[in-house]
């Protein structure tokens, strides 16, 4: 299968109890807490065709697997570009060093909260600082090729002009990093934010479309590789409900052209959203999705990696 990004979650797993986050509440449900076993993954690998970007996180923290660079490894070998999306907790020191030579492309801190304070309130650690130095020495460390970001969440959007302000002088600017500055989202429903998306009408977010997949490393009924819609319907209810196939027992072909794919593109066409779908606000028409970035080829207003313009955002 050809897709320009698939996302292979390693490990379902975190050790941080996000405010933001479904990992905390509604929690998810234990079979999507696991490991993604080796031989699955280079499974799922061997089926990849052309040269995505490959995303070893999903919606756990992958640097709790102490074998990550061998997964890292893998992807590499293949001519696939390694990215992680991580709390950078883990990210130091050799366990750095080894991912970075590994073959890592991409890997991107999350931080939410632009002080001490606000990151311990929002992340539920006292890491701040730590994780900013993390981000430095990882900047340091690697080639010119491989690229550090972060990722940032408005946390009060009364004083979005403020808070961009502080979040590039804090982090993107110390860091010396790639920054993205999003607005809070719901997870499909999942999770109540304190504040909402502006606008009524609802329109695809353009995910069943796009040309990429999600894995998770977990699954249902014991099973492990679910795919699902997107990463957005982590957490109870919504991604269990969500699951439109195992990789552990069928392919990815006959997954993203089976019965419930093309029904959720189907539902996504006649705006009759399933139920995991029909509560998510990223299908609100709101034009500020990404609210501001110094990544020259990042668009505001839309979803990375999505291409289906007038369709998402």
């Amino acid at each position: 299968m050809e897709f320009k990004r698939a996302v292979i979650e390693v490990f379902g797993g975190c050790n941080y109890t996000c405010k933001m986050c479904p990992q905390t509440s509604p929690g998810r449900e234990t079979g999507f807490l696991r490991r993604m076993p080796f031989d699955l993954f280079e499974n799922i690998l061997d089926q990849l065709t052309g040269t995505p970007v490959v995303n070893l996180e999903g919606s756990g923290e992958p640097t709790l697997d102490p074998e990550l660079p061998r997964y890292i490894e893998a992807v590499a070998r293949r001519g696939f570009r390694p990215f992680i999306y991580s709390n950078g907790s883990g990210m130091h020191g050799d366990y750095m060093r080894d991912c970075v030579d590994a073959g890592l492309a991409l890997y991107r801190f999350s931080c939410i909260g632009y002080t001490p304070e606000l990151y311990k309130k929002w992340m539920s650690q006292d890491r701040f600082e730590e994780i900013r130095e993390y981000a430095k020495q990882m900047r340091e460390y690697v080639p010119d090729n491989v690229e550090i970001s972060s990722y940032h969440l408005i946390i009060d959007p009364d004083n979005t002009e403020h808070e961009i302000e502080q979040y590039r002088k804090n982090f993107i600017d110390y860091c010396g990093v790639t920054g993205y500055i999003w607005k809070m989202h719901n997870w499909s429903g999942n999770w109540n934010p304190e504040y909402t998306r502006h606008g009524n009408r609802k329109r695809s977010c353009g995910r069943p479309f796009a040309q990429e997949i999600t894995i998770r490393a977990g699954g249902n009924g014991g099973l492990q590789g679910a795919v699902t819609p997107c990463c957005q319907t982590m957490g109870a209810p919504n991604e269990s409900l969500s699951v439109l196939g195992h990789a552990e027992t069928t392919s990815l072909e006959d997954i993203y052209y089976g019965d419930a794919y093309n029904k959720l593109r189907k539902d996504h066409e006649m705006g009759d959203w399933p139920s995991y779908c029909e509560n998510c606000d990223f299908l609100i028409d709101d034009p500020e999705v990404l609210v501001w970035s110094n990544d020259s080829e990042a668009a505001r207003g839309r979803m990375l990696g999505v291409d289906n313009v007038g369709i998402a955002q």
